[in-house]
């Protein structure tokens, strides 16, 4: 990992630290709220085997993730244009890219805490053995296709900021888009329960396909890494475009 981006990931983690010890009230409520549909995602629907709570959990994980991720990509430019940060950041001798990718990594690996504290709250519900077994009966799934949907995800995030370069309030957008993803991709509702409109948005999912790859196997593999890179190119072409709209109308350290 360069240099560069070894700092900004320390950097977003001191910057992380900070924000917790001034709004712990605000994350524990959040968090609170998570563990809420965490229980409703393992108990929508009765659990017969550990295969099929850790595939509820593979999905309820994969979603947390991304929706951090997302946020924090959607609204990182009005956060720092509000703080007044913004030119302080672009004035650095980091490229945007990788100041773009240091902020990726350290809110998966932050992230990444909290969702081993589901699996270990879901151990502890359901049974340490049981969940143990389903993990390793799919443990090559899981990281290939959730590496894959993170993939996907990412371009969705970065979609959103090049946007929110000039729709400012674009990232408050982003919670109906993480809520249907919640209840829509198939780990918490089974994908035939859902009409027909449903699975047609679902084919640009990169969460749904992770949630197939799990259940079908290697044959959704390449389908899924196709919408996921179709995402990052989407994303990364919206934010070099917007991107240059916002230097060249002097609006990237604006809030409005």
């Amino acid at each position: 990992m360069p240099l560069q981006i070894l700092n900004v990931v320390l950097a977003s983690f001191l910057k992380k630290r900070a924000e917790y010890r001034r709004y712990w009230f605000d994350f524990t409520v959040g968090l609170i709220i998570k563990f809420v549909f965490f229980l409703g995602t393992l108990y929508a629907s009765p659990i017969q085997t550990g295969k099929e709570a850790t595939l509820k959990l593979f999905g309820f994980s994969l979603w947390y993730l991304s929706a951090h991720l997302i946020s924090k990509l959607g609204n990182t430019v009005i956060e720092e244009a509000y703080l007044g940060t913004a030119e302080q950041v672009l004035s650095t001798k980091t490229p945007p890219w990788q100041v773009l990718m240091g902020v990726v990594i350290a809110e998966i690996a932050l992230s990444s805490v909290w969702v081993v504290l589901f699996f270990i709250c879901a151990a502890l519900m359901i049974g340490f053995s049981e969940i143990l077994s389903g993990i390793l009966s799919m443990i090559t799934e899981i990281v290939v296709f959730g590496g894959v949907s993170l993939i996907g995800m990412t371009g969705i995030g970065v979609f959103i900021l090049g946007l929110s370069l000039r729709l400012k309030q674009v990232g408050a957008v982003t919670e109906v888009l993480l809520y249907y993803l919640l209840i829509f991709s198939g780990f918490f509702l089974s994908s035939n329960l859902l009409p027909t409109a449903f699975h047609i948005l679902n084919y640009f999912s990169p969460l749904s396909w992770a949630v197939q790859g799990v259940n079908e196997g290697w044959p959704v593999f390449f389908p899924a890494l196709g919408i996921s890179l179709l995402w990052l190119a989407m994303g990364s072409l919206v934010l070099k475009q917007q991107w240059h709209w916002a230097r060249k109308n002097g609006k990237i350290g604006s809030y409005v």
